[in-house]
């Protein structure tokens, strides 16, 4: 009688299957059933290896369990960051920018943080061409965020047209200016869920793409 082990079994059934090249459980009981079959009765199968394999076997199946697992939680994760995308839109992001939009009638609305206490703080809208047509002075103020809105009059009460407007914000520490990082809320038009992972991206109206993390808030 031919005495044949697991692994000259194993080889065989890899040399003439044409199908799945990957064993599964009923193929690992089928190779165990032979090799305990043909097993030599005057050297029988040693219980401590019989027992190695099957804990190997149940160590790769429970691998594969856990990618199953995993991957079906990573597809519930996504579907879950698509719908909270979703109640994004339409909502006010405030995001670092010198640039804001007026639409022509809607208040532009932004964000400064003093770093300390200000005998005054100042913006100042600026048109395209370097002129300032509007300065909001915010008087002395506290260390901390200040908001801050424009409602689209020029310093001599016209309304300024639509369009892009730079923004500079600063304050003044006795008789010192120093400038200020300037935030800007605008609407999200959209949100974008990168297919690698990673952050999402935000469509802002009148200010383009931003980066997700790169929100400071969204009300």
């Amino acid at each position: 009688m031919e005495l044949r082990t697991i692994s000259d079994i194993q080889a065989q059934q890899a040399a003439t299957s044409k199908g799945d090249e990957n064993l599964g459980q009923n193929d690992f009981m089928k190779l165990m059933l032979a090799q305990m079959k043909h097993q030599d009765p005057f050297k029988p199968l040693d219980n401590n290896e019989f027992l190695g394999q099957m804990a190997q076997f149940s160590t790769v199946s429970g691998i594969g369990e856990i990618n199953k697992s995993m991957s079906t939680l990573a597809d519930s994760l996504k579907s879950s960051q698509m719908l909270n995308a979703a109640t994004l839109v339409d909502k006010q992001a405030l995001v670092a920018s010198n640039q804001a939009r007026f639409d022509g009638a809607t208040a532009v609305r932004g964000q400064v943080d003093l770093p300390t206490a200000s005998t005054g703080v100042q913006v100042e809208v600026v048109r395209a061409n370097g002129e300032v047509i509007k300065r909001i002075n915010l008087g002395p103020q506290s260390a901390g965020a200040l908001d801050y809105s424009w409602d689209g009059r020029a310093n001599d009460g016209s309304l300024a047209p639509a369009g892009k407007y730079q923004i500079r914000a600063s304050y003044f520490t006795g008789k010192q200016q120093e400038a200020l990082q300037n935030h800007i809320y605008a609407p999200i038009n959209s949100v974008s869920l990168p297919s690698g992972g990673g952050s999402a991206t935000v469509e802002l109206k009148g200010l383009g793409s931003f980066q997700l993390s790169d929100v400071k808030s969204i009300s």
